[in-house]
């Protein structure tokens, strides 16, 4: 990707090409140097034990599991001055700004945005989403801006430089790095990436988000400013980023253990017992009498919630009888609510409570996120019409003063028909419009009358109209004691 982005710099003259593709290589670099790291990190031996491992007293150390994290709604307010925003220039500074966002070895970037001093704030309509966080995950946000007034023009391509360095140094010289050039052994002579000059990213403003700033809400988080007015990619920013941080831990959306339990019951003072196919997942066991009933979206046929305040015990009995038990107690207003279940074998009973305590563990990690899940939204791109596309402008220009939905009363409906009809609408004496004339024809309301046209000379004559030869013919007399033909409408 970072060849083919330094090929297209290299031929590119539209300003938004050249903004674009310098961004892209920012975000290769970006995403080269991390991935570096990375491997970096993994090849150091580690000095701990390994996530299987287990500790002296004989416990697990446990792993919390993984979380989807998403930014979206991102806007960060601009702070201008009264004359600069409110003045009536015909043409200011215009900067191009996008937002980095890294996890890890994980790179995301916006698309460019393009801000001038009638824009009031930068807004982003990318949703960011990280799939693979853990609960001590910390968003590294970043703002790059550019001023675009400068020229867009690449300084050197390698063909121009060997013809410079021809033309300067010695003629044996200048021919080496000719054919050097040629073969397109260019990394020690010239940089990796092109400079161009008037589209330099520089970083404008970051901040760092971590799990307390999770929230099903829109919230605004302070920014770290960097540079100042005399730069030329500065902006008057405001100093707050706004966006919505979404954290959706896994195990409030998967299935962290699933199976067939036996539920105790007590019909009339006798102990009896029912099967069901039990699902753990988002902080309940949720418990249906067959797995398709899942499929079907069926209500389950017993909740039972797995919360921090939720204690379970595993219950030993006679093996003749069942010796696989274990009690799921929650308190309610007091007093504990207990619900008996029983595996098939003793191996089911040690996955189940592994599986309760893994839960019990990735609900204290995560936390609040635990509480009730987060949605993420995923937007389609909206793409303006074809033909209402235009340039940026100020938003106030944009706006509307008035409402843009009225919708329209009955009340008000009657009184444009009054004032239309100058009050026939009351009367019901409105005229028949042409539509309905027109229409008459096909539902034989109307009887109409049909007589055949005939042309008569000044001696009265009659005279085809179709005879090109001028020769008269005298027309039989329609009969006198017949009326003309006339079509009535025939009752079926």
């Amino acid at each position: 990707m970072r060849e083919g982005i330094c090929k297209l710099l290299a031929v590119s003259t539209q300003k938004e090409q050249l903004l674009c593709a310098v961004k892209n290589l920012m975000v290769c670099n970006t995403r080269i140097r991390a991935y570096r790291a990375e491997l970096q990190g993994r090849k150091e031996p580690s000095l701990g034990r390994t996530e299987e491992q287990s500790s002296e007293n004989g416990t697990k150390d446990w792993t919390a599991c993984r979380a989807k994290v998403a930014i979206s709604d991102i806007r960060i307010p601009l702070l201008w001055k009264g004359s600069d925003h409110f003045s009536k220039k015909e043409k200011s500074q215009r900067y191009a700004v996008f937002c980095l966002f890294r996890i890890g070895a994980e790179v995301f970037d916006t698309e460019v945005t393009i801000v001038d001093e009638a824009i009031t704030d930068i807004c982003f309509e990318n949703v960011i989403i990280f799939d693979e966080a853990s609960p001590d995950f910390q968003v590294k946000v970043e703002l790059y801006s550019c001023c675009t007034e400068e020229s867009l023009c690449i300084t050197n391509t390698p063909k121009k430089l060997a013809k410079k360095l021809k033309t300067s140094l010695s003629k044996a010289t200048g021919k080496k790095l000719k054919v050097a050039l040629e073969e397109d052994t260019t990394e020690p002579l010239l940089p990796a990436d092109p400079v161009i000059h008037g589209a330099k990213y520089s970083l404008l403003a970051y901040t760092t988000l971590g799990l307390e700033s999770a929230e099903d809400n829109f919230r605004t988080h302070n920014l770290t400013i960097t540079g100042n007015e005399e730069s030329s990619f500065w902006l008057p920013l405001y100093g707050n980023l706004c966006c919505r941080l979404v954290v959706q831990p896994y195990c409030m959306t998967r299935d962290m253990m699933a199976g067939f339990l036996n539920q105790q019951q007590m019909v009339g003072g006798l102990t009896s017992w029912r099967r069901l196919y039990c699902v753990l997942r988002g902080g309940k066991l949720l418990c249906y009498y067959s797995p398709e009933e899942i499929e079907a979206k069926v209500e389950p046929a017993l909740t039972v919630s797995i919360n921090k305040e939720t204690r379970i015990r595993a219950v030993d009995k006679d093996s003749k009888t069942r010796a696989n038990n274990f009690s799921v107690i929650n308190p309610v207003s007091g007093e504990g609510l207990t619900q008996h279940f029983a595996t098939d074998s003793r191996d089911e009973l040690h996955k189940w409570m592994e599986a309760f305590w893994q839960h019990f563990y990735d609900l204290s990690q995560w936390k609040h996120c635990c509480e009730e899940l987060m949605k993420i939204e995923i937007m389609s791109p909206r793409k303006p019409p074809l033909f209402l596309t235009k340039e940026a402008t100020s938003v106030y220009h944009d706006m509307s003063i008035d409402s843009p939905v009225k919708h329209e009363g009955l009340t008000d409906i009657i009184h444009r028909k009054i004032e239309e009809t100058d009050g026939e609408f009351l009367l019901g004496q409105q005229k028949e419009s042409a539509s309905a004339l027109w229409a008459s024809l096909f539902d034989g309301s109307h009887e109409m009358t049909f007589q055949k046209n005939v042309h008569l000379n000044p001696k009265g004559d009659t005279t085809s109209p179709n005879d090109s030869r001028g020769k008269k013919r005298r027309a039989p007399p329609p009969p006198s004691d017949k009326s003309p033909y006339s079509a009535k409408p025939q009752l079926v």
